[in-house]
């Protein structure tokens, strides 16, 4: 069986977001299994840089071309593109791993949808012409995929009410954190985190972007209640600071909350972030959507607790490791908030189920689910 899987977010912006997280996790654990019956191409683009060193499956590439800016190409573009690029190559299945499929072919796919936020929020993600163009080709495409993998059981649901895939054809599977994910004791982070970005006591840790989805204002709000009754207390935030990052000056400008107690460390390396994970008092997660909820399953592999918004597959992911409220009631998330941080006992015993209930995560098991599915869909 040749699988050939769109690898082309390893070597895009998307490289250190989700997808590329996705995309490199999945394949090194398809290069740990080795399974025999499997020939693997890799779709890779010529004109950007090499993917990172990482461990990959033994392959054959296929090389394409796209604008430097590929978001442009690679959704509105990509089905006549890859109709072409990949017609006559013997595929037996093709994985799309975010939403790029040919408009035409003769072989099965598969599609990963990881969420569905551009049908909550298209003023945000669908005000340009050719984001509406290529969402809306793509997700007709999506439709007729073969099977879709969806990252969890609220995706799947969106999939199918959205989408109106039946329910039948689509599949969860879920992800796990990277495996070279190495977080290093508490005290330790603490440390790393007086030292590098001088956080002086202790501190609440938000991950991710920025976009309306994330929920700044709700976020400030939440940690603004429990600021005025620990005047210790820190909201250390780790992201990206490109063009997103106005969502998060805009609600930092808006909302009553003491600027001087909030740390905004921009982008930071894999194990400055894993040790930002485990000095943390807790994950503070306002998102209203989650497709998986990543950044919560780092903060568990940790040692941290979750405190949060139930949004979309967070609860799926947290379980009883974490203290989640029903998504938009801000008052119940700060006084959720404010309980965690004033009860030792809480406390205790949701950091000594955080990293068990992480390890109910794995990518060899994503890995061995998504075979299965080719399996069925080249019958």
């Amino acid at each position: 069986m040749r699988v050939a899987i769109d690898a082309r977010h390893l070597q895009t912006v998307a490289r250190v977001r989700g997808i590329g997280r996705y995309t490199r996790n999945l394949l090194a654990a398809f290069a740990r299994q080795a399974p025999p019956d499997v020939r693997w191409t890799l779709l890779r683009l010529r004109n950007f840089p090499p993917p990172d060193p990482g461990l990959l499956p033994a392959h054959d590439d296929i090389a394409t071309s796209r604008l430097r800016r590929p978001e442009l190409s690679m959704l509105a573009l990509d089905p006549l593109l890859l109709s072409l690029e990949l017609g006559g190559r013997g595929i037996d299945v093709y994985h799309s791993t975010q939403l790029s499929l040919p408009a035409r072919r003769r072989f099965p796919a598969v599609v990963t949808i990881h969420d569905l936020a551009p049908l909550r929020w298209p003023a945000h993600y669908l005000r340009l012409p050719y984001a509406r163009l290529g969402h809306a080709w793509q997700y007709a495409l999506a439709r007729r995929a073969d099977a879709v993998i969806a990252v969890s059981g609220a995706t799947k649901r969106d999939v199918v009410e959205r989408l109106d895939v039946p329910e039948e054809r689509v599949i969860v599977v879920a992800e796990a954190v990277d495996a070279e994910f190495d977080p290093p004791p508490a005290g330790d982070g603490r440390a790393l985190a007086r030292v590098r970005f001088g956080v002086p006591a202790r501190y609440v840790l938000y991950v991710g972007q920025f976009d309306p989805r994330k929920n700044m204002r709700g976020l400030l709000r939440a940690f603004g209640a429990a600021a005025d009754r620990d005047r210790d207390l820190r909201l250390v935030i780790v992201g990206e600071l490109g063009k997103l990052s106005s969502h998060l000056h805009e609600a930092l400008e808006s909302e009553r909350v003491p600027r001087d107690r909030v740390i905004l460390t921009g982008f930071v390396d894999e194990p400055t972030l894993a040790a930002l994970y485990a000095g943390a008092e807790c994950l503070l997660h306002a998102a209203f959507l989650e497709g998986f909820g990543l950044t919560a399953l780092e903060a568990l592999a940790a040692g941290t607790p979750v405190v949060g918004y139930a949004g979309g597959a967070v609860a799926e992911v947290v379980g009883d490791a974490g203290v989640l409220v029903p998504s938009g009631d801000e008052d119940a998330l700060a006084n959720a908030l404010g309980r965690f941080l004033d009860d030792d006992a809480l406390r205790s015993g949701l950091r000594a189920r955080s990293r068990s209930r992480a390890r109910a995560f794995s990518w060899d098991r994503a890995a061995s689910e998504t075979l299965a599915v080719y399996r069925n869909v080249a019958r």
